[in-house]
């Protein structure tokens, strides 16, 4: 029946890498080569003389391509599943001269192709998330004003320790002068930590009459006051509860309610006025002073036990005059923020922009944002030059150099450097009507300032 498929050629098949499979104008199995018997997981023997429809429903293959070119009577092509594998099969109808025919199905194994394919439309499929969480990052900080702006070595080091705490949910103590940002840090501190979904409450601790600051922290029974609320108060100690409560000027805390404060972080306990049953709050403990506070403690203004159990993670922010190298950034920042919100176009030109970046900023980064959008709501132009500024910026000159003396005698390194030291506070004295003005154009504090004039005895 098959005397044109000669041993010879039978030998020469088995070796072909794709499986051949034959069978009658019937569908009855009549060949099938060494692949093809690998493909599906059967005997030769198992398979020949079965027909396509015995096969199909003993699951060997799915769909019949034979049956397809049978009753299509044309060249059929499909991905075939069989023995756990995927399989492209195309099948044709071929006639011989004597008038016999017989389907022939040529089948490729592209399982490896098709998990290749599956794994790249994943990786497709994750870049695009990807993707869509990074721009949303993008949108976010955009919008994100607490977004933490520099790239000097101090805040990238503050950055850094800030991250390195986030996670976990022991106490953080932020110290660092007026105006430069503890907010901003205690917010990226809850934003990075597994809190991010629960509440931040922001509390400040000097803003609030000694007389309420307790009932807001801590909330207040029903009918615990006179005045109060009928129904009672819930401090904002339980509100945070799963959150985290950001303590601002905690040296300000009346030194009568530290102990309540001392026990929440021992016990997370706390007792609301007039209750006599402890209530309970997981809220983390965030705090922030522009004071020393081991100071405060010295001047038992603070207590020590309270102090230590702030202390655990203590963070400093650097001043602004310190990181120099993020004023031009911020400028930029708050630009775009300020022409964005009042819709303008204002730039800073490059002399201004330097005049600003040499400046002292005693008010850290509260001041820049206040005198950018105070420049971009008062600009006539879309320019703005150093003359527009305001006082004291305006107001503002660089000392004079003084005229050094010649070293014509004997006369150390030590000596003369502070007689230019003193020619120079000599002259910022006489320049300048503050002795603030003085130490900016020095580019000194004026701490610094003030130290250096009662050295040489200067006033």
């Amino acid at each position: 029946m098959l005397a044109f498929l000669t041993n010879e050629m039978k030998t020469i098949l088995n070796t072909i890498k794709d499986g051949l499979y034959l069978a009658d104008e019937r569908g009855v199995t009549l060949w099938l080569n060494d692949t093809s018997e690998q493909q599906l997981g059967y005997k030769r023997e198992e398979i020949i003389g079965k027909s396509a429809d015995q096969l199909e429903e003993a699951g060997v293959f799915t769909p019949s391509i034979t049956k397809l070119v049978i009753e299509k009577k044309q060249s059929v092509s499909r991905v075939q599943a069989s023995n756990g594998g995927q399989f492209l099969a195309v099948g044709r109808r071929i006639e011989m001269p004597q008038g016999d025919a017989y389907i022939l199905v040529q089948v490729k194994d592209i399982s490896e192709t098709v998990r290749s394919s599956l794994r790249l439309e994943k990786a497709e499929e994750l870049i695009n998330q990807y993707w869509k969480q990074i721009q949303s990052l993008k949108i976010s900080d955009r919008k994100n004003p607490n977004q933490l702006i520099g790239s000097s070595h101090k805040h990238q080091q503050t950055i850094d320790a800030i991250h390195q705490v986030a996670m976990f949910d022991a106490t953080v103590l932020l110290q660092g002068e007026t105006g430069v940002g503890k907010s901003k840090y205690a917010h990226e501190i809850h934003h990075r930590s597994l809190r991010k979904n629960e509440p931040f409450i922001q509390v400040n601790c000097g803003a609030l009459p000694a007389n309420l600051i307790e009932s807001e922290l801590f909330g207040y029974m029903r009918g615990a006051s006179s005045g109060a609320n009928t129904s009672g108060k819930i401090g904002l100690i339980e509100k945070a509860g799963g959150g985290t409560i950001f303590l601002d000027e905690v040296g300000e805390l009346p030194i009568e309610l530290q102990p309540k404060l001392l026990q929440f972080l021992q016990e997370k306990q706390f007792f609301p006025i007039g209750s006599n049953e402890p209530y309970f709050s997981d809220a983390r403990v965030i705090a922030a002073t522009n004071q020393q506070l081991s100071e405060l403690v010295k001047a038992r203004k603070f207590r020590e036990d309270l102090y230590y159990r702030l202390h655990v993670i203590p963070i400093e922010i650097s001043p602004l005059r310190e990181r120099s190298e993020d004023i031009g950034q911020l400028i930029q920042h708050y630009l775009t923020i300020y022409n964005q919100r009042y819709k303008k176009d204002v730039s800073l030109s490059t002399d201004c922009l330097s005049y600003l970046q040499s400046y002292d900023w005693p008010g850290n980064i509260r001041e820049l944002e206040n005198l950018v959008e105070r420049l971009v709501i008062t600009a006539n132009s879309t320019q703005i030059y150093r003359k527009d500024l305001p006082a004291p910026f305006s107001s503002i000159t660089p000392v004079k150099i003084p005229n050094i003396p010649e070293l014509n005698h004997p006369f150390s390194l030590r000596d003369h450097l502070a007689k230019i030291e003193k020619e120079y506070l000599h002259s910022a004295i006489h320049e300048h009507k503050t002795t603030r003005q003085a130490a900016q154009s020095l580019g000194i504090s004026q701490s610094a300032f003030v130290r250096r004039t009662q050295k040489y005895n200067l006033h």
